[in-house]
């Protein structure tokens, strides 16, 4: 088996890892193309079938591998292009996207929601697509109550597509009757957007209550994930929302907009609550969750159950056996 992907600092061009052998060529823009080098290079026809990983951009294996191609993608872009890139590219890559992606309408495709499965329908896809259940480590339950004012979480990259402003906007209406709450933010993003943060949250006079955390390691995560009453997340999108199913794992339901995704991971009414797109909508939901103990209780355990199901172990089997299969109908006899 071998994996290819892009070059980074301080990674070796070559290794094996646990068994696979690791190649690194190019960077973010020029991967795809050093991609094709190689195999075209002295691969061709060295491998039983080619997954083509596509995360945002791919990697047009249809026009150049000659052994059976799988197309793996966590979800489109869409509208994240409005939010993500600048005019006229965030507009070249909405109006090109639907259109490079019908290259694979004809292979099969390996997806992780249902959402993503239905975006890939309404483009025209024919054939096979197979959700494949988001893989998840273990979680040791870390030894942190619930606080014992209202607190919040939100874990994720701060970028505009992930409208981490609409988080903090709710978190100041639903302070206004719960002066004590607290917001705790995870996660990085561009220096200019995290500024944009910190003005919003001292305008809306809540900065001494939301904490900006950075970076953290897997063990503070958990310990923040356990002691929050609630993630919050207001995606424009998403695959799936990994982090709802880690938060589900130590009992914390989610509130999430209800868009691509976060509709996937978030069963509402059962392990968490699905919401308008709108900070008002999020704030509601919020005071609802914090005074009906009942549907707390009855989201928090449904959550966790829900989130035992989920390993890599199944994520593993499920992609193995899907692979074998489509290797088994393409190759010739």
């Amino acid at each position: 088996m071998e994996w290819f992907g892009a070059r980074f600092p301080g990674a070796p061009t070559e290794e094996t890892l646990q068994g696979v052998h690791i190649v690194r060529g190019g960077r973010q823009w020029t991967v795809h193309w050093s991609a094709y080098r190689h195999y075209r290079g002295r691969l061709s026809q060295s491998f039983d079938v080619v997954v083509d990983q596509v995360n945002t951009i791919p990697f047009f294996t249809p026009l150049w591998a000659d052994v059976p191609q799988v197309m793996l993608i966590h979800q489109l872009a869409r509208e994240v292009w409005w939010y993500e890139s600048p005019f006229p590219m965030s507009l070249i890559g909405y109006v090109a996207e639907p259109l490079y992606l019908r290259l694979y309408q004809n292979v099969p495709a390996m997806t992780v929601s249902a959402s993503t499965k239905d975006d890939l329908r309404r483009l025209g896809f024919k054939a096979s697509i197979v959700i494949i259940p988001q893989g998840l480590e273990p979680i040791s339950k870390p030894a942190a109550a619930r606080a014992g004012q209202p607190r919040f979480l939100y874990v994720g990259r701060l970028a505009p597509s992930k409208r981490v402003s609409d988080v903090i906007r709710a978190f100041a209406m639903f302070s206004k009757s719960s002066p004590d709450a607290e917001l705790r933010l995870i996660g990085d993003g561009p220096p200019a957007y995290l500024r944009k943060l910190e003005t919003l949250a001292h305008d809306l006079v809540v900065s001494e209550n939301v904490h900006f955390l950075g970076r953290v390691s897997s063990e503070d995560k958990h310990r923040d994930m356990a002691s929050a009453h609630a993630l919050l997340l207001a995606s424009a999108r998403e695959g799936w929302g990994l982090v709802v199913t880690e938060a589900n794992a130590l009992g914390t339901p989610a509130i999430a907009y209800d868009v691509p995704g976060l509709r996937d991971s978030v069963r509402n009414e059962d392990t968490g609550l699905l919401v308008n797109q709108s900070p008002r909508s999020l704030a509601d939901a919020m005071a609802r969750l914090m005074t009906d103990q009942a549907l707390y209780q009855r989201l928090s355990t449904a959550a966790a159950a829900w989130s035992a199901t989920f390993s890599y172990e199944s994520t593993t089997t499920a992609f193995r056996n899907e692979l074998a299969g489509i290797v088994r109908e393409r190759q010739p006899a």
